[in-house]
């Protein structure tokens, strides 16, 4: 008896398919040397780029960074700026003389800027990393 193929999703096939035939076709000196895995942002980074977008944004005292940082955990950098920016624009829609951008409108944001890539992607990404050695930042 053989053992289950392991089950991928389409995504992943699709992506593993063209990974190999743009690794093949373009991985040669002169071309493309390596390829660097950038995983998704850790805690610190993710406090960070809040940060980094709360220096250009009037937020409201109520807004709790620590909590942002945990909501934020499996969105990229770009999701994270994308949230920020989705919030204050909420904020101008409710009142475009917005002084503030509020808990409501952060919350908000995050239900309408969701996280793009499926744990199923982001786990072949890090079996694609540890099996063919790419290099890591």
């Amino acid at each position: 008896m053989q053992p289950a193929a392991p089950i991928t999703t389409g995504t992943e096939a699709e992506f593993s398919d063209t990974l190999k035939v743009f690794t093949k076709a373009l991985m040669r000196p002169g071309r493309i040397d390596r390829i660097i895995y950038v995983p998704l942002p850790d805690a610190a980074t993710r406090r960070e780029i809040l940060n980094l977008q709360f220096h250009s944004m009037p937020i409201s005292n109520e807004i709790d960074l620590d909590e942002l940082v945990l909501q934020t955990e499996t969105y990229s950098g770009a999701e994270i700026i994308a949230v920020c920016k989705e919030a204050a624009l909420l904020a101008l829609e409710e009142d475009i003389k917005a002084d503030r951008i509020m808990k409501k409108h952060f919350t908000q944001a995050l239900s309408i800027v969701t996280p793009r890539i499926p744990e199923s992607l982001m786990r072949f990404y890090e079996d694609y990393q540890e099996k063919s050695g790419i290099h890591t930042i």
